[in-house]
């Protein structure tokens, strides 16, 4: 019987909570209710999925899947010689620079393939293609005149984060932000961790952003990242779902993916004031057409590329590929090993540093 084990995204997902959909801490807006289905799909079939930590050794494992790269469990695996390790390449370089195309490539050896939504690296080989699975619930309806008056304009929910890198949309972010904010709007509203709580837009956390978005008419949707192909997340779902219209950046073959009739194309605009008149002058009736392009999508079939069945089949098919080898040097990663041991009393942060160390020395 097969046993697949699941390094999770953090420590708080542990203990098969992960697949735990009822968990108000780790599953709002159903955010992790695709990996429930996805457990419950291989345990039809009799195949164990769970968390590596469900499982008293390595040694009787066939298979594991790094949804973060943890050097110090990736460095046991390769000891104890598990045939099939997978690495998820979920957040983009922005976000987490290991996943640059340079340092996927150093880390390409140690797994057996990467799976990636990364279109520009997919190749069918070493690197495969996988997609932010989503769990797409009720459907949708246009929201009546009335409501749609009494609904406020524009909404975003994110946390405050920075980077340097050339591609990052936060500052786009903070940007709507400030003019929204200086102009004193009251049609604008802000959520989510870490803004200064003296913004006159900002209204503070949210638990549910589907609650929060059914009191708006648009949603600010801006990816951590543009100019990369296949870059598609839960943030655009979670507007149609909530049936509020989105203002999207993000993934540069987005048309691919989702017709271009079902949100708004941030960089059609010369500017934000562009861009809130054509928001403040939509009519009624040219909102409830957008509504109704996105729920002729989620009625249809172009989304299962989104769905956990279709992660199911891409996992499926990297199972019954059997060419495709790590080519790490094992007895270099053993001897190694053994010296790391003497270091795993001291702090995990200085463990991982070595581990990560050892791994570039490799390339």
């Amino acid at each position: 019987m097969m046993k697949i084990a699941i390094v999770p995204f953090h420590s708080g997902m542990a203990n098969n909570v992960i697949f735990d959909k009822n968990s108000e801490s780790t599953n709002s807006d159903d955010l992790m209710t695709p990996y429930y289905y996805i457990k419950q799909e291989y345990e039809k079939r009799g195949i164990f999925i769970n968390t590596l930590d469900q499982y008293d050794t390595l040694e009787n494992i066939d298979c594991v899947l790094f949804f973060k790269l943890d050097y110090n469990e990736l460095i046991r695996c390769i000891k104890y010689k598990v045939k099939r390790l997978y690495y998820f390449a979920w957040e983009p370089e922005v976000v987490d620079n290991h996943h640059s195309k340079k340092n996927l490539a150093k880390l390409a050896p140690f797994f057996n393939a990467i799976f990636t939504w990364n279109d520009d690296l997919v190749n069918g080989d070493k690197f495969l293609k996988i997609n932010y699975p989503y769990h797409f619930t009720n459907k949708i309806e246009c929201p009546t005149k009335e409501n749609f008056e009494r609904r406020s304009l524009l909404v975003n929910i994110s946390g405050n984060k920075i980077s340097f890198h050339h591609n990052e949309l936060y500052s786009i972010r903070r940007k709507v932000i400030s003019f929204y904010n200086k102009c004193d709007c009251t049609d604008f509203s802000l959520y989510g961790r870490g803004w200064p709580k003296n913004l006159r837009v900002y209204k503070g956390t949210c638990i549910s952003k589907k609650k929060v978005y059914t009191q708006f008419r648009f949603a600010l949707c801006l990816e951590n990242m543009c100019n990369v192909n296949g870059y598609v997340t839960e943030k655009i779902f979670d507007c149609f779902t909530a049936g509020i219209v989105p203002i999207y950046w993000g993934a540069s073959n987005i048309e691919k993916y989702i017709p271009r009739q079902c949100f708004i194309s941030y960089t059609d605009f010369s500017s934000i004031d562009d861009l809130n008149q054509y928001l403040l002058n939509m009519s009624y009736e040219k909102y409830c057409e957008y509504i109704y392009n996105i729920e002729c999508y989620l009625q249809g079939m172009v989304k299962s590329v989104f769905e956990y069945k279709y992660f199911v089949e891409q996992l499926d098919a990297a199972l019954t590929i059997s060419n495709i080898e790590r080519k790490c040097d094992n007895k270099t990663t053993l001897i190694f090993y053994s010296l790391l041991q003497n270091i795993m009393r001291k702090p995990k942060a200085l463990f991982n540093l070595t581990a990560k160390l050892f791994i570039d020395y490799c390339m």
